[in-house]
């Protein structure tokens, strides 16, 4: 797993920092949390890959958290992309689109699905891109604020307090079997090859007529916790962030502003650096990130000690910063250079 930060401002993008984007790199999926303008670019800057399987989750319809999702989109048709694209978000996504589609020529053969996160119905509407613009959605049920899930991970929606309807965001990683010991299973007789792969995922296997339960034999080790990433986008101080946060390995959390501007930060619904700390500290988060910095921040050093003097496990996210995630340990992820 690795995360890239490709744009870390808030609404006026500077030289340093763009418009807000955030990607997961998961086992050859990427997982995009929202689109600042020329998101396409970044994508060049970072070295993506486009034509890979890509899900999009758009936290809220303000301008610069979507108007770059139509130029990656053209981007994309532009070099014939084959791989199927998602996309999630609050409702008024598939009409943003449909409008693109029908005035600017936006056909984007690889978009089918685009979902509409209706949280007060506990309900997805569901639109085929390619079809009529005035088609019915079709509803799909959200079990405990789960809007998509694989095999090895789920996503999250849950609705913080902006301005406009807007949804924070949680990746959670399934756990992972335990720790194999060959050792063990050679000292029991069984023979390399399948059954060794059946009981490194838990599974009791039949071997010359007797059973063996591998976690109850010590062959294989308790089940390993997965990786919580929780993300918030706008958004002011709210109970809400208490459980979008909660547990999570590393929380990314808009910190627009800092202490001196807490009147200001109440009055556009946005968070201070010392308020994300705050959540951070009382919901058991391990790293906290701040990202969405105002441009008046050249310096940010400034919301970087007032976060540190409350929750000292805090770095400020600049663009094309990669950190990679490592359960069980301080701290939990290492930055890289881009």
């Amino acid at each position: 797993m690795e995360i890239i930060f490709l744009g870390t401002s808030a609404a006026v993008p500077t030289r340093q920092r763009n418009l807000p984007s955030i990607m997961i790199l998961y086992n050859g999926d990427q997982i995009l949390f929202d689109a600042g303008e020329d998101v396409q670019r970044r994508f060049e800057d970072a070295g993506l890959k486009f034509n890979a399987p890509l899900m999009i989750f758009i936290s809220h319809m303000h301008g610069d958290h979507v108007i770059g999702l139509p130029g990656l989109l053209f981007h994309f048709t532009l070099i014939s992309r084959t791989q199927e694209v998602k996309i999630w978000g609050p409702p008024g996504i598939f009409a943003y689109l449909i409008v693109h589609r029908m005035i600017t020529g936006l056909h984007a053969p690889f978009l089918k699905d685009i979902f509409e996160i209706h949280t007060q119905e506990n309900k997805l509407y569901r639109y085929n891109f390619q079809e009529n613009p005035s088609q019915q959605p079709v509803k799909v049920d959200i079990k405990e604020n789960c809007i998509f899930e694989t095999s090895e991970y789920s996503l999250s929606a849950l609705p913080v307090c902006h301005s406009i309807p807007t949804h924070g965001f949680r990746f959670y990683e399934k756990p992972h079997p335990g720790k194999f010991n060959p050792e063990k299973a050679k000292d029991m007789k069984i023979p390399r090859g399948s059954l060794w792969k059946k009981m490194q995922i838990g599974e009791t296997i039949q071997y010359k007529g007797k059973s063996y339960n591998p976690k109850e034999l010590g062959i294989v080790g308790p089940q390993r916790s997965g990786i919580i990433i929780s993300y918030s986008a706008d958004t002011k101080f709210c109970e809400q962030l208490h459980v979008l946060a909660q547990n999570s390995d590393l929380f990314i959390c808009e910190a627009t502003y800092a202490d001196e501007l807490k009147d200001l930060a109440e009055q556009k619904s946005h968070m201070t650096a010392s308020q994300c700390a705050e959540i951070a500290k009382s919901s058991n988060v391990t790293q906290l990130v701040l990202t969405h910095i105002s441009s008046r921040y050249a310096e940010e050093e400034k919301l970087l000690r007032e976060a540190c003097s409350i929750f000292p496990n805090t770095m400020i996210a600049h663009d094309l910063m990669h950190i990679i995630p490592a359960k069980d340990k301080s701290p939990p992820f290492s930055p890289l250079k881009a």
